[in-house]
Parts: structure tokens; C-alpha cells; sequence
């Protein structure tokens, strides 16, 4: 082509050469520069950060609220299974030799043996003290258990209780 059919030079100058003039103007604009990059090296990366953050925040909040509502179906619903199952059976026994036992005290085992006289409740109880165990469980109501024999265990007495409901 020739020189006369070219297209006039854009009189806006280019990305490159403002990049370029910049370059070469010095420290005045170097000082705004380095303002600029911290900003920039700094709220880049806060964006994806918060955002992540913000997410995590939310599904800690639902699952929360999720744990509150079911955990108020199922105490319900468990309320309503020991009323209807009222006072029978050995879980009322149980519950009452386990609410009387010493800090120190043990469960070591528990059976049921089912034979010709019915069923009963076996346990044994690993304690320090077995004369506080038996006062404890005839102050408690759980007279139901006798105490069917004791032996020593690893620095405790295992006392053996048997009762029915």
C-alpha cells in the first residue's frame, strides 16, 4: 500500500503506551503505584475468602436449626413412649439403681436371664464401697435387687445384684 491510502493514526493512545509513559514519568506516580498494588494484592483475594466464609456461616446456621427442631420431635415422641409404656418392664428399675450409684461407681455388665420362674435382671455393679452400694440401692426404692455375690476386680469390688421388675 501506499504511504497516502493508510489510515490516520488513532489519536487515543493505546494500553501499552499508556503503560509505557507511565513507566517513564518516575517516583511521583511510584508512590500511588505501590498504594494501588496493596489495595489491590489485598481485596482480590477478600472476595472468594468472604464469600467462602459467608457460605460456611449459613450451613452452620441451617444445620442448627435443623438439630433444635428434631431434637424437640424426638424428645416428644420419646415422652410420649414412656408414657405408654407406664411403669413396667425393667427399664424403670434400671433407671433407678443408675441414678443412685456413687460418682466412683460402675455398670460392669447387665443381663436378662429368662427361665422357668420368669424373667430377671442381672447386674454388676464395680464400686469402692459395696456397703454404701446396698444402703444406696435400699434408700433408692430399688429394693427389688438382692445382692447375690461379691469379688474383688482390678482395685474395686464387683458386686453381683439380681432382681426382677
Amino acid at each position: 500500500m501506499e504511504p497516502e491510502k493508510l489510515p490516520r493514526a488513532d489519536p487515543a493512545p493505546s494500553l501499552a503506551d499508556r503503560l509505557g509513559t507511565a513507566a517513564r514519568r518516575g517516583e511521583d506516580t511510584g508512590r500511588q503505584g505501590a498504594r494501588i498494588g496493596w489495595l489491590l494484592a489485598v481485596l482480590l483475594p477478600a472476595g472468594p475468602v468472604l464469600t467462602m466464609l459467608g457460605a460456611d456461616w449459613l450451613a452452620v446456621r441451617e444445620r442448627a436449626a435443623a438439630a433444635v427442631q428434631t431434637g424437640g420431635e424426638a424428645s416428644r415422641a420419646e415422652r410420649h413412649s414412656l408414657a405408654r409404656l407406664g411403669g413396667s418392664g425393667f427399664a424403670p428399675v434400671l433407671d433407678g439403681v443408675v441414678r443412685v450409684l456413687a460418682a466412683e461407681d460402675r455398670l460392669a455388665s447387665l443381663a436378662v436371664v429368662r427361665d422357668e420362674e420368669g424373667e430377671r435382671l442381672g447386674a454388676e455393679i464395680a464400686t469402692a464401697d459395696p456397703d454404701r452400694l446396698r444402703a444406696s440401692l435400699a434408700r433408692a426404692g430399688a429394693g427389688r435387687f438382692r445382692v447375690t455375690g461379691e469379688r474383688r476386680g482390678e482395685g474395686v469390688l464387683i458386686v453381683s445384684v439380681e432382681g426382677r421388675p
